[in-house]
């Protein structure tokens, strides 16, 4: 297992969150759900080199990406059209919209499943990289990709509920009437925040969204409840909340 090294940061990096990025790097070049591991890893790749993408500059800044045509620049083992994909979700998230999505699934590149596991790839990836860059290190090195298949196992219970792509309901929306999947992924949450929901089509991105979530921010069950603070941390929960809006601004973050 690879594992990220912080001691030239000079910064103290608790140990849970060095346990966990080792982890996350590991399960980047696993196979998942419905992509194999070498795949997984190229999304990795692909997402780390299209924040130096020369064409995602130019189509940023121009008033409309289709404006712009090109290659992007880094690896290129996936389809061009999953690699754009990726470029769009990491570059210029502001500008999708949900006729660029159905464009995307009219193209025959990717289905709705492949979609959320590839923005779950996305988002660990950038976890990582993120910290990485806010201590002062290098991003960690990409393991090898591992053998295996992947499960290709869709929720039944998952259907549109107002976002893009299909979700599994929660209690409250029917998941009761679906059977226990709302409830082996929600557990007795109150509230299951939009940004857990929106992967439940593929639940290991879930799991992984929960995994990252504590160290880092606070449990996903805890989120809506603004009187919450996070025991043992530097911020209180205004200023967390302060420092994520202001980040989120600045990322084009849809919410």
């Amino acid at each position: 297992m690879s594992h990220p090294d912080y001691r030239a940061c000079g910064l103290p990096v608790r140990p849970e969150v060095e346990a966990l990025h080792a982890k996350l790097l590991g399960r980047l070049t696993r196979a998942g759900t419905w992509w194999t591991g070498v795949e997984r890893r190229a999304i990795a790749a692909a997402a780390r080199a299209a924040r130096d993408c020369e064409l995602c500059r130019e189509r940023k800044a121009a008033l409309s990406p289709a404006a712009v045509q090109g290659r992007h620049d880094g690896p290129d083992e996936l389809p061009a059209e999953v690699v754009d994909v990726i470029h769009r979700v990491v570059t210029d998230p502001g500008r999708l919209s949900k006729s660029w999505y159905e464009g995307v699934l009219e193209g025959g590149g990717l289905d709705d499943a492949h979609y959320v596991e590839l923005i779950g790839v996305t988002v660990t990836l950038n976890a990582l990289d993120v910290f990485a860059r806010a201590v002062g290190v290098d991003s960690p090195r990409l393991p090898e990709a591992a053998r295996g298949e992947p499960s290709r196992e869709r929720p039944a219970s998952a259907r549109v509920l107002g976002a893009w792509v299909p979700q599994i309901p929660s209690r409250d929306e029917g998941g009761d009437d679906a059977g226990d999947e709302w409830r082996s992924l929600y557990g007795d949450m109150p509230f299951v925040p939009q940004i857990g929901r929106a992967l439940s089509l593929v639940p290991a991105e879930v799991e992984n969204l929960k995994d990252i979530s504590e160290p880092h921010y606070m449990a996903l069950e805890n989120v809506a409840d603004p009187r919450y603070q996070t025991p043992g941390r530097a911020l209180d929960r205004l200023q967390m909340e302060l420092v994520a809006s202001r980040v989120s601004s600045l990322n084009d973050c849809f919410y």
